[in-house]
């Protein structure tokens, strides 16, 4: 009888997934069907593996499936078209800008794959005051188009992260300490609403929504590009890496406490990143000023033995593409985010970082672990800059951004339970510190699904987007595209 149980469960789960495969198969020609030519939908089979990497690949490859095809959207309007043929459909469907989400199924799916890669504009306005661009590219990207130009805007630190994810999760920057988190900086939103309707959100015009999609990310329409503010960009800024030996620990997480208690210059930032391996401690560091020459600031660092200094004056598009972040992608074959936020860092709290890091540098051999890593960052009160956002900083947290990857897939639910113990533990000290409080949210673009509304924004901007997306999307459209749920 067991047997016969299980036989039909089965059946009825392959049914249901050979009926979901069909529905997206069919969404998919229809979609191809009624489209302009300004966009294309192609298939997994048609598709060479360096296009298909370009269309659907992720940062990390646990992040990648396999669509039933991949619809790469030229306009708004053929977007509205694909969005009311899904919402009719009840297909499955993902959204990709850059690509760099960790977790599984926010960015990537089994039915219909929208890629935003075509929107690729980059138009300063006449008086270059702000700059609209294009939800499908890669920060980089929009830093190349701006070189030379003598403006800049608010935008990723790294190579990888797209424009689109980035923005609607928040948005850290190099420029955080003078004008806030990207989503500050956004004017307006233009964005096709889930029942197909293309509009614009801003602080005038769907005042509810322009909030939401500030850090409220991916659950209210697909946003195709956004008008920034933009800021006169010196020819040249002072930053770069520093990688020190394990001997150096001790002494960069001494020089990062006293940086974060003392730096006043809001040009300046730096990231400290403490890594562990069985060997022990790993650790580098990133520097940035906001100008040409050698802030004091950084003094101290230099003054600790290392093993690499790529530090020098070099144009913000050098700065960030010398990141040799693209490197990692090629070991990240499974990998995380996690992450928890204080209103400071002191010395108890970096050393119990970097305890975390011996503690899983032992583990790593046992369990596939390729990295473990925890970037400290600080920044000054750049609070000030808050506008009403979904994601609250008024208060100027410090994101802790866990960084983990792995190759077996066997080790996911190890690795991720790993992450969770050790943001507790790291919570633990943090309270005992008076760096952290109850009403403390985790900054969605490092965050480790599940995450709760309430745990991601706090409970009165939860319920308040809950009520946005009830009035935007009652037929719950967006459910059907992976994310946080709200």
């Amino acid at each position: 009888m067991a047997c016969v149980l299980i036989f039909v469960a089965f059946s009825l789960l392959w049914a249901a997934f050979v009926d979901a495969t069909t529905l997206a198969a069919s969404t998919c020609e229809t979609i191809e069907k009624r489209v302009s030519s300004a966009s294309r939908v192609t298939y997994p089979g048609a598709l060479s593996p360096i296009i298909a990497s370009e269309a659907t690949g992720h940062w990390f490859l646990s992040s990648n499936q396999v669509p039933a095809c991949v619809f790469e959207a030229g306009s708004p309007g053929d977007i509205s078209i694909a969005l009311r043929v899904i919402g009719r459909d009840r297909s499955p469907f993902a959204v990709m800008s850059g690509g760099h989400a960790s977790n599984q199924g926010f960015s990537s799916t089994k039915g219909v794959h929208i890629s935003l890669r075509r929107l690729s504009q980059v138009a300063l306005s006449p008086n270059n005051r702000t700059v609209e661009i294009g939800f499908g590219q890669k920060w980089v990207d929009v830093f190349r188009k701006l070189d030379g130009t003598g403006y800049n805007v608010v935008g990723g630190r790294v190579p990888g992260p797209g424009v689109g994810g980035f923005t609607l999760g928040g948005g850290y920057s190099w420029k955080t300490n003078q004008y806030g988190l990207t989503c500050d900086t956004v004017k307006s939103f233009n964005l096709v609403l889930p029942n197909g309707t293309i509009t614009t959100a801003s602080e005038r015009f769907n005042r509810d929504l322009f909030f939401a999609l500030k850090g409220g990310m991916n659950k209210f329409g697909i946003v195709t590009s956004a008008v920034f503010s933009t800021h006169q960009q010196p020819p040249k800024v002072y930053g770069g890496l520093i990688i020190y030996p394990s001997s150096s620990v001790p002494t960069l997480l001494n020089q990062t406490v006293a940086f974060s208690s003392g730096s006043t210059d809001k040009r300046t930032q730096i990231i400290t990143t403490i890594g562990g391996s069985p060997t022990g401690n790993t650790a580098l560091a990133l520097f940035f000023h906001d100008g040409p020459e050698k802030p004091s600031s950084f003094a101290p660092f230099e003054g600790i033995p290392h093993l690499l200094n790529t530090v020098k004056s070099q144009s913000f598009l050098k700065f960030v593409q010398s990141v040799p972040s693209e490197l990692a992608q090629v070991a990240n074959v499974r990998g995380a985010f996690a992450t928890m936020s204080t209103s400071d860092i002191t010395a108890k709290f970096a050393y119990a970082i970097k305890a975390e890091c011996d503690r899983l540098g032992g583990l790593m051999a046992l369990h596939s672990g390729v990295t473990v890593s925890y970037d400290i960052e600080p920044f000054t009160k750049y609070g000030e800059f808050a506008t009403e956002s979904a994601y609250p900083h008024r208060t100027s947290p410090l994101p802790l951004n866990l960084y983990f990857s792995w190759a077996n897939k066997l080790e996911d639910d190890y690795w991720h339970s790993q992450m969770r113990e050790s943001i507790q533990r790291l919570k633990k000290v943090a309270i005992e510190d008076g760096i952290y409080g109850s009403d403390f949210t985790q900054y969605p673009n490092y965050a480790l699904a599940p995450a709760t509304a309430e745990e991601l924004y706090g409970i009165g901007n939860a319920a308040r987007l809950r009520s946005i997306r009830r009035r935007i999307d009652p037929d719950r459209i967006m459910d059907l595209v992976g994310g946080f749920e709200i």
